[in-house]
């Protein structure tokens, strides 16, 4: 594919250019144009003349191409000249016109390395103009392109977005594969996820895509625009949120430890302590105090009054209105005792954590000296010693005995090391086993035995048949070769988007001449306009694009 030549056509037909363009010396194709469309085609090509299109479409057979090449009169064309003999109708003829306009300009697109030529002028009233549908004809020349890596560089990367400009492409009938990705062209979506999405195989949506940026109906753009509803959200002003005012906190009365700690200087009096702690409740003593409902009251029974004897002169002594209060009785001795008790069964799990677990004999360790506690006697009142039974007094604690240390062994002298071994060779496998697992499609162990045969043909030449990323084209390489017992290994590639595809190797050559020479003795398929075997020094395989 020759890259400018094709956008030179795409940029006359946009130019609504009226002239002949050419592509090459001798051969050379000429495309004629009028106003941007293209009426007109011819060859110098052998196999783009009207005689060899009569023969490969069965219009007529090679016997009467060469009886009315012995009689035909000069006065004619040869077209004339097969109507007059009866070998073809008008019509016939008529439809492989239009086939050789349609193969001159498909040749001209897929064309290698030769450059284009225009020659602004008008047609001739001689010129033959035959109704063509111009954008149709160039979709079907670029759809037909098999050049994947100059595609791909044209193209650019994946992770593009495209976006239509224009409804031109309405008019234009697609093929059935190909339908619903205008629909789709919003801008939002990559290449890599339009071929997903539409299930269309990426090379071919790219050439599509390249077509409609040639057209100028699309462009492309190498980030993402914003999406258009993240956009207004983001746009639109805040709404005010109407919300029920919070309720206003319910003022708890503050315990007496808050008091406390909220005093600035806290009391050392003992007697004041005592009675807080007297007047401290059930509830007081949670966390998170709640108020509890009053207990009933119990009125006491009414003291009975004596009255004194008679004729006594002393009044008795007028009864007080409320009877004196009994002193309470103070808390502060059990909240002590169970302060202590909580600290003596603290002390006593911390000891048993501390035993020893083993039930070997530990030598006697040396008592440290005792430090003065201030809670001993509160802990002596507490918890009682526990009494040490008499027969375990009794008992003399036996003395361990020195455990005897294991005689260390006189050490060997080490083994001398073995000889050096020679290099383990690669194990490559056969010709058959990578053929074999091409065609089932085991690409793990065709890498792997690709791997295998580039480090075993270090020094060699080979040569790169395609560089494929559907598994598919692969195999149908693999199946094109497999009358030949192909020496066939493959080798993964990293593209600039990213993927990983792989590159196709066939034989080991001891020079670059003859791994071209094999390259001539391909099958037709691989020999075809667009594909180029290039041989490679096996050292010298690249690993990316």
């Amino acid at each position: 594919m020759s890259l400018p030549a094709l956008k030179d056509l795409f940029a006359r037909h946009r130019e609504r250019a009226t002239g002949l363009w050419r592509l090459g010396q001798e051969p050379h194709r000429t495309v004629f144009m009028e106003a941007g469309d293209i009426v007109f085609a011819a060859s110098t090509h052998p196999l783009d003349r009207l005689t060899h299109l009569l023969v490969e479409r069965g219009k007529i057979t090679q016997a009467q191409l060469d009886y009315a090449m012995a009689n035909l009169n000069p006065a004619m064309s040869i077209g004339k000249n097969l109507i007059e003999m009866g070998f073809i109708t008008q019509r016939d003829l008529l439809d492989v016109a239009r086939a050789q306009v349609e193969r001159v300009v498909w040749a001209s697109i897929a064309a290698t390395d030769q450059d284009s030529i225009f020659e602004a002028k008008d047609l001739d009233a001689t010129t033959v103009r035959l109704p063509f549908d111009t954008a149709a004809m160039l979709l079907a020349g670029v759809l037909n392109l098999r050049d994947r890596e100059r595609m791909l560089e044209e193209l650019g990367p994946l992770n593009q977005v495209v976006v239509l400009e224009g409804r031109r492409h309405q008019e234009l009938t697609l093929p059935p594969d190909l339908v619903k990705l205008p629909g789709l062209l919003d801008g939002s979506r990559t290449l890599m996820e339009l071929s997903r999405e539409s299930g269309v195989e990426p090379f071919r949506l790219g050439a599509f895509i390249l077509f409609l940026r040639e057209m100028g109906w699309a462009r492309l753009h190498e980030l993402p625009p914003l999406d258009r509803r993240a956009l207004e959200l983001a746009l639109e002003p805040n709404e005010a949120t109407i919300t029920p005012p919070l309720p206003d906190p319910v003022p708890t009365p503050p315990s007496l430890f808050a008091e406390i700690h909220a005093s600035q200087r806290p009391t050392t009096n003992l007697e004041h302590l005592s009675e807080a702690l007297d007047q401290l409740g059930p509830e007081d003593e949670l966390d998170e105090p709640t108020p509890a409902a009053p207990e009933p009251f119990e009125a006491e029974p009414a003291l009975p009054i004596q009255h004194e004897a008679e004729g006594s002169t002393e009044r008795p002594a007028p009864s007080p209105a409320h009877p004196p209060e009994q002193p309470k009785a103070s808390r502060r001795p059990l909240l002590l005792l169970g302060i202590l008790v909580l600290a003596a069964a603290a002390w006593a799990g911390f000891s048993w954590l501390r035993r020893p677990r083993t039930t070997a004999p530990t030598p006697p360790k040396v008592a440290e000296p005792a430090r003065p506690n201030p809670l001993a006697p509160a802990l002596k009142l507490a918890t009682p010693p526990n009494p040490v039974p008499a027969s375990e007094a009794a008992t003399p604690t036996p003395i361990p005995e020195p455990v005897k240390k294991p005689e260390p062994e006189p050490a060997k002298p080490a083994p001398l090391p073995p000889a050096p071994s020679k290099p383990e060779s690669v194990t490559v496998s056969s010709k058959a086993d990578r053929l074999q697992a091409i065609a089932q499609g085991d690409w793990k162990r065709s890498v792997a035995q690709g791997s295998a045969q580039r480090q075993a043909l270090q020094g060699k030449w080979t040569l790169r048949l395609e560089i494929a990323c559907q598994g598919s084209t692969i195999q149908h390489a693999a199946d094109l070769l497999k009358d030949q017992d192909p020496d066939v290994f493959i080798v993964p590639m990293t593209m600039r988007d990213g993927r990983t595809c792989y590159q196709v190797f066939i034989g080991s050559f001891g020079s670059e001449a003859a791994a071209k020479a094999a390259a001539n003795k391909l099958p037709p398929p691989f020999l075809a306009e667009g594909n180029r075997p290039k041989p490679f020094r096996v050292a010298q395989i690249p690993d990316r694009q």
